[in-house]
């Protein structure tokens, strides 16, 4: 054999182990596209459940005519399916930043009342929304850890073409 058909040989088995790492790449970065959307629904579903717990907190204090300031009684569920379908990182935020500032207010006025400290409704509403927040932090995690390995891949040199042909932009964290 002559020493250029040993460097076509060594070519073309470089050339096929780019090949097969691109098709690896191709489907990993799926993968990352299918988990970041799964992590992004349970984000939403949690996020539904603890303002549904804020409301059933709501009633219990309307029921007892406990006084609390009119804009932390949540009498109205909105349509969550539509609400939050379509809505960015930003709106997601402003949802948080709403629901955590309700439930500080509305954990303070029951922990302020003794009447309802003891109330078994409260504590059990408390409680399940000290683990729906635990789960919802859990989630977030996994969504921004998701996230960072997804944004590296996306700018790494050797498959960068491949993210620009499958127009792959960056995603933003949650804080």
């Amino acid at each position: 054999m002559d020493w250029w058909e040993v460097l076509i040989i060594i070519v073309f088995i470089f050339v096929g182990f780019y090949v097969a790492g691109v098709c690896v790449y191709a489907f990993k970065m799926g993968e990352y596209d299918k988990r970041i959307a799964k992590n992004l629904e349970a984000i939403d579903v949690l996020i539904v459940q603890k303002y549904d717990l804020l409301r059933r907190i709501s009633k219990i204090f309307v029921a007892l005519e406990i006084k609390v300031p009119k804009e932390f009684i949540l009498d109205v569920r909105p349509k969550f399916e539509e609400t939050l379908k379509d809505i960015n990182i930003q709106e997601r935020a402003v949802v948080k930043a709403f629901l955590m500032r309700t439930a500080q207010a509305l954990f303070y006025y029951g922990e302020t009342n003794p009447e309802l400290a003891k109330n078994a409704d409260y504590l059990a509403i408390k409680e399940n929304y000290s683990e729906i927040d635990h789960q919802y932090r859990i989630t977030i995690n996994l969504y921004n850890a998701d996230v960072i390995g997804y944004n590296y891949w996306t700018r790494l040199f050797w498959f960068r073409w491949v993210a620009i042909v499958r127009k792959m932009k960056q995603k933003d964290i949650i804080s």
